[in-house]
């Protein structure tokens, strides 16, 4: 099967949004540069510059290539009663999500960076479905301490914690 027009099943509006975000990036850290260039003011900016600009460009290269793969045809036991409804759960996750996070910065000056995210990442890995316990205690208590140690070893200013 010949692949000859793959450019017309490239998401164009996926791609102009990526390049927004790669853009958005590039004029804050071309500004960042611009207000001071120490190392205090670039040492988050410039890593997650680099890191959003480098995942911007894996995604422009995915959509690429996922417009380049051959189209399968069909099977034939698919009909269009066979499509699954989402369920409720599913059509909240996003707003619960969100949820989760602002109750997280609430959860910060009371329970510490480390303790508000071990208890944020618990409840966001059992509310996307994970329910054997000893792995959202694990990954989420190793997972806390490890964000919470590397932000104090970086930051300039004291950061508070309950336990770390």
């Amino acid at each position: 099967m010949e692949n000859r027009h793959w450019t017309a099943r490239v998401d164009w509006r996926h791609i102009i949004v990526v390049v927004g975000i790669a853009a958005v990036i590039s004029l804050y850290l071309f500004d960042a540069i611009n207000a001071s260039t120490k190392v205090g003011n670039l040492i988050l900016v410039l890593p997650a510059s680099i890191l959003g600009l480098l995942l911007c460009l894996l995604t422009i290269a995915s959509i690429i290539n996922d417009a380049r793969k051959p189209i399968a045809p069909p099977p034939e036991e698919a009909t269009a009663d066979a499509e699954v409804q989402p369920s409720r759960l599913d059509r909240c996750r996003p707003f619960l999500m969100l949820m989760l996070f602002a109750i997280y910065i609430l959860l910060i000056p009371l329970a510490g960076m480390d303790g508000a995210s071990a208890l944020f990442l618990a409840a966001a890995l059992y509310l996307n479905g994970e329910r054997r316990i000893w792995f959202i205690l694990g990954y989420a208590l190793v997972f806390a301490a490890a964000a919470t140690w590397l932000f104090k070893s970086i930051l300039p200013y004291p950061l508070y914690t309950l336990f770390i």
